[in-house]
């Protein structure tokens, strides 16, 4: 069964709908001022976020739902501090895992090259499993995953050479059951969504046609298409913990490399269902609400702000705080300049939420001690 999504994300979700609705108020009462972020050189240049144009009072009475939106995270990347240099960094680092963060991670990487040149990016493993595998081998990378961090994988690391995980969350990432936009379904409960995804021959009754969640029509008595990604993705491990509660996941029709294709095949697939995050839809699927205690939570980016909707995750990169002492600040920095403004836009522009600047700042106390501020 659909389970919380942990404390940090909840709570996270919560703040940024606090940050939502000021944004809002102050937007009918004054026209916020414009972003601005340091360039490599030091000058300051408009921030090209997700809105672009400042409301003032005459234009809130026509502003679109989603105008607003984008306005509130907007507001929400102005109170993020940007990023400055302590000092020119040298060398390589490694940045490895995730797919779901594939591009993302690509985007840092050059960004952040903006403001020390003299660093290289390589490219590890994909997968957020075989990034924790390669944590443990080699301290010295980056391992992007795309999942909490469970009591096993900390076992396993500091069981090899990782010594002192540490998970940062830099990102976040919210989850919809996506079908073929003909499919005629206009929601799915925690169970029904345990009973499509759980294997057959469990405690519950595995979905096998869609008229077992629920579905009328002619597709009542077709079976259910899973498409899903392989078993070292972040995100076959998140459906596992969260919604299987660590059983066995029922064998899909297809596997993908990426979520993008999950999206994509659905929409070629009039029977298929997949879970993917909200930046990957395509006009061929469509989004399913979820049905909380009879009320229809639709997996909107409104519905995510507000902290209705619970089906999220955090992205994170692993660390080993023991070894930030031996690339003189490189690890270090890259880490800072993601939780910065710059960072969290560039996480913006790739379809996923941004920090709170409260969480973000026990974050940098993790990774450079309590700061002065």
């Amino acid at each position: 069964m659909l389970k919380s999504f942990g404390q940090h994300t909840v709570r996270l979700a919560i703040v940024a709908y606090l940050l939502f609705s000021t944004a809002i108020l102050q937007a009918q009462t004054q026209t916020p001022p414009s972003s601005q972020t340091e360039t490599a050189n030091g000058n300051q240049e408009a921030a090209k976020g997700p809105s672009q144009g400042a409301l003032t009072p005459a234009s809130i009475a026509s502003a679109t739902q989603s105008e607003m939106e984008h306005a509130a995270l907007t507001h929400l990347i102005e109170s993020i501090e940007p990023y400055f240099k302590k000092k020119e960094i040298k060398g390589t680092a490694t940045l490895t895992g995730s797919t779901t963060m594939l591009a993302l991670g690509k985007s840092w990487s050059d960004r952040f090259r903006k403001f020390h040149p003299e660093v290289a990016f390589t490219r590890g493993v994909d997968g957020s499993e075989a990034a924790l595998k390669a944590l443990s081998e080699n301290p010295s990378v980056i391992a992007g995953v795309s999942r909490p961090l469970t009591d096993e994988d900390t076992a396993m690391l500091k069981k090899g050479k990782c010594k002192d995980p540490l998970a940062i969350i830099v990102a976040l990432d919210p989850l919809a059951l996506y079908v073929h936009k003909d499919n005629p379904i206009a929601g799915i409960t925690p169970q029904q969504l345990e009973s499509i995804f759980h294997a057959p021959g469990g405690p519950n009754k595995h979905a096998a046609l869609w008229g077992d969640v629920g579905v009328a029509g002619e597709i009542a008595t077709k079976p259910v298409r899973i498409h899903s990604r392989s078993e070292t993705s972040g995100t076959t491990t998140f459906i596992k913990q969260m919604i299987l509660q660590n059983g066995e996941m029922a064998k899909e029709s297809q596997s993908h490399r990426t979520n993008e294709e999950v999206c994509k095949a659905i929409g070629g697939d009039l029977q298929g269902v997949g879970i993917c995050g909200f930046g990957e839809v395509t006009s061929d699927v469509k989004a399913v609400p979820l049905v909380l205690n009879g009320a229809r939570i639709p997996a909107t980016e409104q519905a995510f702000l507000s902290g209705q909707y619970p089906f999220v995750r955090p992205l994170l990169l692993v660390i080993d705080k023991s070894q930030l002492a031996s690339d003189g600040g490189l690890r270090e920095a890259v880490l800072r300049y993601i939780l910065s403004r710059d960072g969290q836009l560039e996480a913006v522009r790739a379809g996923f939420f941004p920090l709170d600047p409260a969480f973000i700042r026990q974050e940098l106390d993790q990774i450079s001690g309590p700061q002065m501020r």
